[in-house]
């Protein structure tokens, strides 16, 4: 009987013990969410993405899942953390060379520390994100924090690619004509590159002449250069454009001289473990009629569609060389310009994708819209994004921070070895 009383004792105080354990858990994980909130706002809403405005779908394509009709983001919210005001140094403000430094190095403790913070709470087990394309991650995660030449040689082997003739299920449904027979800028190397991300802080850079000065320069969506030119040139060789710019009447895909005399690349996500099948029969926004229709009338055009896999495959190096939770969304559209350009670049340089001393809360250059988010990550993982691409920088700081822009080494020089050390 003693015993009995005894094992009872024990399993009350292992039962007590547990109970105190899973509570301090909870308590700090609470206080580490307060702290963050303290320093960034979160949203896990779009801020870009207005209602999906229906269009007609073709006859007789079954859907695999139903169309989910996007609610209206609500207002964003009032920003709790004001990060460190640094001198704009597009003013003609006096500024020595040692306070131009220190005001550098201020500011890129500010923006890691709030890049951190902000991947950290996207990764947090307090937060339920929505998985909306169903991730389900079970590879691998190196240990300790990557080098540059990790990095690179993982983004090579991601196997970033666009659809061509022959991939099905496209050339049994027909519609193999609709894509080209080669690849995008497939054969072409460029000795430097810009990419141009639309960041609010581009808008009074004077970076014109510089962007315009590389072989190659990227934009995305409807980014404009006309009125622009001082801050972001005028020169386009590509523009990655996403499926709702395809679809939406309002960014005029088809009228805009913005998507015309240079190569185009359209992307569109799937599920995670969608099939093309399955991707072309449902797609996140239905671009697919507006695509082959504008092959088939401009058949010679320099116009290319994203394999879906492409992102996911991208995606899984962000989260393999990450500690934390990745958002389970894919990337954004700037960083997949980056590692596109990567492979046809000795070297690519991007600018405000780090954020310099020029940093908003404004969203784009050209308009008025302003929300932290824009910087710091929403929707896309754009705080892993940035954190990752500022280990891949070669640049100083003074180029990252002071003028604007990273430098990243392309694919050509990189030995790598046969089999990946994170697998």
């Amino acid at each position: 009987m003693r015993m009995v009383g005894v094992s009872v004792w024990l399993f009350l105080n292992l039962v007590f013990l547990g109970m105190t354990a899973y509570l301090y858990l909870l308590w700090v994980q609470y206080w580490r969410y307060v702290d963050a909130n303290k320093f960034q706002p979160r949203s896990t809403s779009f801020p870009h993405h207005d209602n999906i405005q229906e269009i007609e779908v073709r006859p007789g394509k079954p859907r695999f899942f139903p169309r989910r009709v996007e609610q209206p983001p609500p207002p964003p919210p009032e920003t709790v953390y004001t990060p460190t005001q640094a001198p704009n140094i597009t003013t003609t403000t006096p500024m020595t060379k040692e306070q131009l430094h220190q005001a550098i190095e201020k500011h890129k403790m500010d923006v890691l520390v709030r890049l951190r913070k902000a991947q950290m709470q996207e990764g947090s087990v307090l937060f339920k994100h929505e998985n909306k394309y169903g991730v389900n991650y079970r590879g691998p995660k190196i240990r300790g924090s990557p080098t540059r030449e990790q990095l690179l040689c993982s983004f090579r082997r991601a196997s970033f690619r666009s659809l061509r003739d022959g991939d099905e299920p496209f050339t049994s449904e027909g519609l193999a004509k609709h894509f080209p027979s080669t690849g995008l800028l497939e054969g072409r190397y460029f000795n430097s590159c810009a990419v141009v991300t639309n960041a609010g802080a581009i808008k009074g850079s004077k970076l014109g002449n510089f962007i315009d000065s590389h072989d190659a320069i990227v934009r995305f969506n409807h980014a404009p250069t006309e009125g622009f030119e001082q801050d972001v040139g005028s020169r386009t060789t590509l523009r990655i454009v996403n499926s709702q710019v395809v679809t939406k009447p309002k960014f005029d895909f088809w009228g805009s001289p913005l998507y015309s005399g240079m190569a185009l690349l359209v992307w569109d996500p799937c599920n995670y473990t969608a099939t093309l099948n399955e991707w072309y029969a449902s797609p996140d926004f239905d671009f697919f009629p507006v695509y082959f229709r504008r092959r088939l009338m401009l058949p010679q055009e320099d116009l290319h569609l994203l394999h879906p896999a492409s992102l996911w495959r991208l995606w899984e190096v962000l989260q393999r060389h990450t500690h934390t939770h990745v958002l389970p969304n894919p990337p954004s559209s700037g960083f997949l310009g980056i590692v596109l350009m990567l492979a046809h670049c000795e070297t690519v340089d991007v600018v405000e994708f780090v954020p310099s001393l020029r940093q908003t809360n404004r969203c784009h250059y050209w308009d008025v819209y302003d929300n932290s988010m824009c910087t710091f990550g929403g929707w896309h993982p754009l705080a892993t994004e940035k954190l990752l691409a500022h280990v891949l920088n070669k640049a100083t700081d003074e180029e990252t921070f002071g003028k604007g822009f990273i430098r990243i080494p392309g694919f050509r020089t990189l030995s790598c070895p046969s089999v990946d050390p994170s697998r």
